[in-house]
């Protein structure tokens, strides 16, 4: 992986922001802004944003540069005892991947039904133009075929993307980053339009100052930064180590994070305006999920009056096009994070690994076109998105922590810097106490939902779907990365023995 390198800092940044905007910025941050009081989560996001995610973001993105390696490289650059970490977070990012390609398949089969759910809703119900998704089209028998048939299809655009490295992912940023915000100013234009977008505009940005003393909005402010910025996952490293040398690492990083935030507050005016101005506001859910299948196409149908068809076709076509190029460049980096390391730490081709790669994912795959699609998303995506990052995250910020001032990473940060520069004893002191020390409280506190909570243990969920999807994907996680490391001694050994045979 070391001699790949972005041809451009313009290549990098594209492709840097487009694997930190995906659809937790487009469909979860909006929902966290309804549920939350809009602009007082917003003030708390900003907060947490620039005391400890863009710190992260600046570190995983120079020791990638520095090592010339992902995730597994660095650590074990730091400390031996700590690739393993690496590797679990490269895993958990395929993990991942596996969910956005499920989703990826989703929408694209939206894409294809919105027309025909345009035309109906004339004739049905908000009910059942909420429920067609889930119900038609998921739950309709034992594999839905044309859902089947768009998650393969996913799987294989990915590959086309991944199998050129660093130039395939900095051309497909330029469709996949610069298309969606193009396509979200114009729903956020039309969004405008509405009689009420003012009130939609003061309940997003104006803060309900009762809130503050709510420990839940300031736990989930932190963790959207997190998954936002695509940090503690194994793709940064990967971008870093693509990184042409002479780029001021501070200044594109300050770039990336204020992207992202552009695209996450640009969605969360696409989806209050619109809302608000179909009657819809109460139905504005934290679940990205539930918002894009079940809450967009009622909104969407109603966009410019039922009876507008062919206008509401537009913005719907419009609207999930943008959600899957988002969806698709966050799917190539999550894959991209473990391919590169595999590819560079076996010394194997690494567009056969990644075609593997994919064939792999698309045949797991099959189980989101099945009726258990919403479940095994659900559980898995709460456990590999969740309590998976944020142990790897502590585990990773300890271990950055204790070597940013032997390594002088916050030099290597501020090389070829002009006036503007990395602080240096703030961010170590993110980087070593605030970050670990955050997420240790995250997962507490989410320990504690998922036992105690009214929920508790994912109750109406079956024990075997939690045991399967769940907890089995989480081992399965943490032991890839003491399964590698035995798969390469053993092959070091190997390599050993033909070596000396030659040599008799």
């Amino acid at each position: 992986m070391a001699h790949e390198k972005f041809k451009s800092r313009g290549g990098f940044i594209l492709a840097s922001v487009g694997a930190a905007i995906g659809l937790g910025d487009s469909l979860r941050f909006p929902g966290l802004c309804a549920k939350y009081g809009g602009g007082t989560f917003l003030f708390i996001y900003i907060i947490a944003l620039v005391l400890i995610g863009i710190p992260v973001l600046n570190a995983e993105i120079a020791l990638g540069r520095k090592f010339r390696g992902g995730a597994p490289k660095c650590m074990a650059s730091l400390n031996r005892k700590a690739e393993p970490f690496g590797w679990a977070s490269c895993f958990n990012s395929l993990v991942v991947a596996f969910l956005y390609a499920a989703i990826l398949g989703w929408i694209a089969v939206m894409l294809i039904k919105i027309i025909p759910l345009c035309k109906a809703a004339q004739t049905s119900t908000q009910a059942q133009t909420s429920a067609y998704f889930f119900e038609k089209v998921l739950g309709g028998g034992a594999v839905s075929p044309i859902v089947l048939g768009c998650i393969i299809a996913a799987w294989a655009v990915m590959f086309l993307c991944l199998r050129g490295g660093a130039k395939s992912l900095a051309a497909t940023a330029k469709f996949t980053v610069i298309i969606p915000v193009v396509l979200l100013l114009f729903l956020a234009g039309r969004g405008l339009i509405y009689n009420n977008s003012g009130e939609a505009l003061r309940a997003l940005f104006v803060p309900d100052f009762s809130a503050f003393g709510n420990a839940e909005l300031w736990l989930n402010a932190l963790g959207q930064v997190f998954f936002s910025l695509s940090v503690m996952v194994g793709i940064m490293p990967a971008y870093g180590a693509y990184l042409p040398d002479g780029t001021f690492i501070f200044k594109d990083a300050l770039i990336i994070a204020a992207a992202d935030f552009f695209v996450s507050i640009l969605s969360s005016v696409v989806l209050f305006t619109t809302l608000y101005g179909c009657g819809l506001k109460d139905l504005i859910s934290q679940s990205g999920i539930a918002t894009a299948f079940a809450v967009y196409p009622v909104a969407i149908t109603l966009c410019f009056g039922a009876e507008n068809v062919a206008l509401n076709c537009i913005v719907g076509i419009l609207f999930y096009a943008s959600l899957a190029m988002m969806a698709l460049q966050s799917s190539v980096s999550m894959v991209e994070a473990v391919v590169g390391p595999l590819a560079d730490k076996f010394k194997t081709n690494k567009k056969k690994l990644a075609a593997v790669v994919c064939a792999t994912g698309a045949a797991v795959c099959t189980v989101f076109a099945t009726p258990f699609a919403a479940m095994a998303l659900d559980l898995c995506d709460h456990f590999a998105n969740y309590f998976n990052i944020l142990l790897l995250g502590i585990a990773e910020s300890i271990v950055i922590g204790r070597a940013a001032k032997k390594i002088n990473l916050a030099g290597e940060i501020n090389r070829y810097s002009g006036k503007l520069t990395m602080p240096v004893k703030p961010f170590v002191f993110s980087v070593k106490y605030l970050c670990p020390v955050a997420l240790a409280v995250l997962f507490a506190w989410g320990v504690y939902h998922l036992i105690f909570a009214e929920r508790g243990l994912y109750a109406g969920y079956p024990l075997w779907a939690q045991a399967v999807f769940g907890w089995a994907v989480s081992l399965t996680v943490f032991a890839s990365g003491f399964v590698i490391g035995f798969l390469f001694k053993k092959r070091q050994k190997s390599l050993a023995v033909k070596l000396k045979n030659a040599t008799m």
